[in-house]
């Protein structure tokens, strides 16, 4: 039952959103659409530029709110409550396991240095897939062409 109220207040909540921040009214952005996708770009170019719109419109509104006292008070409490998580988890840790901050600290920067090696590979592999798509794709123009 309480699943059922979250999804319900989730909807609900998710629709007021949309009427709040929609950019556009819906006639226009189906008229965008249709055209868009008559134009053979599926409607993703209209989705996206409806989408980024939103974004920006929540992005400021955010901010706004962000301003208000109260938020800033409820914010200041929730990194005060997160911290003092992160210090009772640590503490956990230390009694249950003898795994101490440093332990966490050295592990958190071996893994951001195993992150930046995964990066760079990615980056050349997806440069090579790209140099390679792009051999294939002038052989098929060049032999559509002939």
């Amino acid at each position: 039952m309480k699943k059922l109220k979250s999804l319900i207040a989730g909807v609900a909540l998710g629709g007021l959103l949309g009427l709040l921040f929609a950019p556009k009214k819906g006639s226009e952005f189906r008229e965008d659409l249709k055209k868009d996708i008559e134009g053979g770009n599926y409607g993703l170019n209209a989705l996206k530029d409806e989408f980024s719109a939103m974004g920006k419109d929540m992005g400021n509104f955010t901010v706004e709110v962000a301003k208000h006292e109260d938020v800033k008070e409820y914010l200041l409490k929730g990194k005060a409550v997160a911290k003092d998580v992160q210090e009772r988890a640590s503490m956990w840790l230390e009694a249950n396991y003898g795994i101490t901050a440093q332990d966490l600290e050295k592990a958190k920067k071996e893994l951001g240095k195993k992150a930046g090696k995964a990066k760079t590979f990615v980056r050349k592999v997806l440069k090579k897939a790209t140099k390679t798509a792009t051999k294939i794709k002038k052989q098929i123009k060049k032999q559509n062409s002939n």
